[in-house]
C-alpha cells in the first residue's frame, strides 16, 4: 500500500515537472529574443490620429535594415490630401523626401533613435520589456499594456499593443489621461527578417512631381498653435516679401515666441537642401531646430518658431 502511494506521489510529481517544462517562455522573454535575432522588417497599416474633433488618416510604411548605422525609412501617406512623406536614414545621412514641394532636406542627427516612434519595432520592443508592462494572453495572441511617454506627444499617456501568437503586430492604440483614443494603427503587414534590397533605403536625386492638394490656402493663414504654454497672444501682422505673405504672430509669457507663416510653393527643379541642426519629429509634422528657431512644413504651409 505504502508503494503505492509512493509511486502516486511520483507521478503527480512527473506531471507537474512536465507541465512546466512544457510551459512556453514569457511572451516579453520571446519578444526580447526575437528584435535580438532581427536583422530587418517591413511593417505596413492605416494610421488615425485624433486633431481636435477630426481625425486624420494615413497610410504608413515603416522599413528596417541592421548596419553599420541601421537604415530606417518611413513613408506616411496623407488619404486625404494625397500627400506623402519620406524619412530615411542611410549611411550618408538622414533625408526627409517631399514630392509635394520637390524637395529634399538632408541633415546629421540620430532620427529615429532620438525620440520614440508608435510605429516602430524598436519603440514598441521597449515598452514591452518595460516596468509598466502588462502583458495578458488573449484568443489569438497576447495584449500588452503600459504607460508611456512620448516627449513630442504630451497628450500620449497609457498604449495597448496587440500581437498575434507568432508575436506579430496586429494593431496598437494609444490614449490620453481622459482615455480617449488619441492614435490607433491597424497593421496590415508585419514581415520580420524581411528580404530587403539596399536601393530602398536611397535617397533620391529626382522627385516625380506630386499631384497633392492642400486643405489649406493661402486666405486660410495664419494657423494658431493649439498649445501656447500659457503664454498670450500680443500681436498679429502680415508682410509681403518676395511675393509672398508672411503671417507674425507674437506670443508672450515665461517663454516669449514668434510664429511666422507662409504658404510654400512647389519648386520647379528637385532641390536637395541640406538643413542646419536636428529633426524633430511629431508623427505627421517634420521640423527642424537650429538652437534657436524651429521650422516645420504642414500641409504645404513653411511655419517658423
Amino acid at each position: 500500500m505504502k508503494s503505492k502511494i509512493i509511486a502516486g506521489v511520483g507521478i503527480v510529481v512527473l506531471a507537474i515537472a512536465l507541465i512546466f517544462a512544457m510551459k512556453p517562455k514569457s511572451f516579453d522573454k520571446q519578444f526580447e529574443k526575437m528584435m535580438s535575432d532581427m536583422n530587418s522588417y517591413i511593417l505596413e497599416g492605416n494610421m488615425e490620429i485624433a486633431k481636435g474633433e477630426d481625425v486624420k488618416t494615413y497610410a504608413v510604411e515603416v522599413g528596417y535594415k541592421k548596419a553599420d548605422k541601421d537604415f530606417f525609412k518611413v513613408t506616411l501617406t496623407d488619404k486625404e490630401l494625397n500627400q506623402e512623406q519620406i524619412i530615411l536614414r542611410n549611411d550618408a545621412g538622414v533625408f526627409v523626401v517631399t514630392p509635394s514641394l520637390n524637395q529634399i532636406f538632408k541633415f546629421e542627427g540620430d532620427w529615429p533613435m532620438n525620440s520614440p516612434k508608435p510605429y516602430l519595432l524598436q519603440s514598441i520592443s521597449d515598452i514591452v520589456k518595460g516596468k509598466d508592462a502588462a502583458i495578458k494572453e488573449e484568443k489569438g495572441g497576447y495584449l500588452v499594456t503600459s504607460k508611456v511617454s512620448y516627449p513630442n506627444n504630451k497628450n500620449f499617456d497609457h498604449e495597448e499593443i496587440m500581437f498575434d501568437k507568432d508575436s506579430k503586430l496586429k494593431w496598437l492604440q494609444i490614449y490620453n489621461k481622459d482615455n480617449t483614443s488619441e492614435l490607433k494603427i491597424v497593421f496590415t503587414k508585419s514581415d520580420y527578417n524581411a528580404k530587403i534590397k539596399d536601393d530602398y533605403f536611397k535617397a533620391p536625386t529626382v522627385l516625380e512631381k506630386s499631384k497633392a492638394t492642400s486643405a489649406i490656402t493661402a486666405a486660410d493663414l495664419p494657423l494658431y498653435p493649439v498649445m501656447v504654454y500659457d503664454a498670450k497672444l500680443e500681436n498679429i501682422s502680415s508682410m509681403n516679401a518676395n511675393g509672398q505673405t508672411k503671417h507674425v504672430l507674437e506670443y508672450t509669457g515665461d517663454k516669449n515666441f514668434t510664429v511666422v507663416e507662409t504658404k510654400k510653393e512647389s519648386v520647379k527643379e528637385t532641390q536637395t537642401v541640406i538643413m542646419p541642426g536636428e529633426m524633430m519629429d511629431a508623427l505627421d509634422v517634420v521640423g527642424f531646430y537650429d538652437g534657436n528657431h524651429l521650422s516645420a512644413v504642414y500641409d504645404l504651409s513653411l511655419i517658423h518658431i
